[in-house]
């Protein structure tokens, strides 16, 4: 066997992996990210229509911002990337004095954030094997909730339902994703430094990735084709607790197979 189709089969297990985090570009960001409370001069305007509305500035979006629960992720941004920062702040400044409301105001951040990270994904490659086990422990604590208390929005995130979100999304699945955002960047600035290619598996650590799937019920050509995710029949959650238990495979392995598998599920593919 070429065991450097273990890198196609990861970049096409890539859209998995994203799943639960790149999914917040869409409908389930409008949870993750709710709008801080309303400063008291806005809910005096409220009473008093009369009352001027004061107008938006760099200093109020990044106090407005640091009161949500993206404010760990803000201070990061502006330290290690102050020219996409200061341009997110710009534009978030003028987006506020448009009157746009609350809800499209904190799409709009997230997305922000997004975009900064997704052309820098790439750098990632050379972060810290912990930070990497970090994130993967993260990701699966999320699919793992994605498979029981928000099963519903299993099938969304592997992007198998594209119908409307009709229920709020468990807090537990909020704050995974809100984890995974900022592990990821911190992963980002780890990384930049370095350059890093990722290498396919040795033949090694192929067969003992074999092994940790059949640990897992789990056979490589079910995986790398996706047939995995429906192996245990039907049910809304059943494919996340599957991509699970594909993570959980990986996490048996030694750190050489390990990084590279993770990290071609979490940082590579999706333009990069």
């Amino acid at each position: 066997m070429d065991y450097r189709i273990l890198v196609a089969a990861v970049a096409g297990l890539v859209l998995l992996a994203f799943g639960g985090f790149f999914f917040a570009l869409s409908q389930l960001s409008r949870q993750v990210l709710a709008p801080p409370a309303e400063p008291a001069a806005a809910s005096a305007g409220a009473i008093n229509p009369a009352a001027p509305v004061a107008k938006a500035s760099p200093a109020s979006i990044e106090a407005e911002i640091a009161r949500s629960d993206h404010a760990e992720l803000q201070s990061l941004l502006k330290k290690h990337f102050g020219g996409e920062y200061d341009e997110l702040i710009a534009i978030a400044v003028r987006r506020r004095n448009e009157g746009v409301s609350d809800l499209e105001f904190g799409q709009e951040i997230l997305d922000r954030f997004q975009e900064i990270m997704r052309s820098k994904l790439k750098f990632a490659v050379g972060a810290s094997t912990s930070t990497i086990d970090q994130l993967a422990e993260i990701e699966i604590g999320l699919f793992r909730a994605l498979g029981t208390e928000a099963a519903p929005h299993c099938l969304k995130v592997l992007g198998k339902d594209d119908t409307k979100i009709e229920s709020p999304l468990p807090e537990s699945v909020k704050r995974a994703m809100r984890m995974g955002t900022l592990i990821r960047f911190h992963a980002i600035v780890e990384g930049m430094p370095k350059s890093i290619s990722l290498e396919p598996l040795s033949a090694d650590e192929m067969a003992a990735f074999e092994k940790a799937l059949g640990r897992h019920g789990l056979q490589f050509e079910e995986v790398r084709s996706g047939a995995f995710l429906d192996k245990e029949g039907a049910g809304p959650g059943k494919p996340c607790l599957m991509v699970e238990k594909l993570y959980q495979s990986i996490a048996r392995l030694g750190e050489g197979a390990r990084r590279k598998l993770y990290t071609g599920l979490f940082f590579l593919g999706r333009g990069n």
